[in-house]
């Protein structure tokens, strides 16, 4: 079976690679949209999903989420995550700084 439509970014993490992937947002059941994500650590994999009124905003949380689950890792705490060699992950929040 082929794997959903997707975006994806690679973080830094020490020697390998952390990968983020965005599903495309699709309609659920219920009305709202739902924007699948997922985190390949090394050794473990993370899946979810974020809900939002469009799928602008489903993309733009499951972002955020992913965000806060970066910056909260002790990965990330300890120096050891980055994206292009910079601390700075360019995921929201970060796009709404004043």
């Amino acid at each position: 079976m082929d794997e959903p439509a997707h975006v994806e970014r690679r973080f830094n993490l020490d020697d390998t690679e952390l990968v983020a992937r965005f599903y495309t947002p699709a309609k659920a059941p219920g009305g709202e949209f739902q924007c699948q994500w997922s985190l390949e650590w090394p050794g473990r994999h993370v899946r979810r999903h974020a809900c939002g009124e469009d799928g602008v905003q489903a993309l733009m949380l499951a972002m955020r989420t992913v965000h806060s689950e970066l910056v909260e890792s002790d990965a990330y705490k300890a120096g050891r995550l980055a994206l292009w060699g910079e601390a700075d992950l360019d995921l929201p929040p970060v796009w709404f700084a004043d």
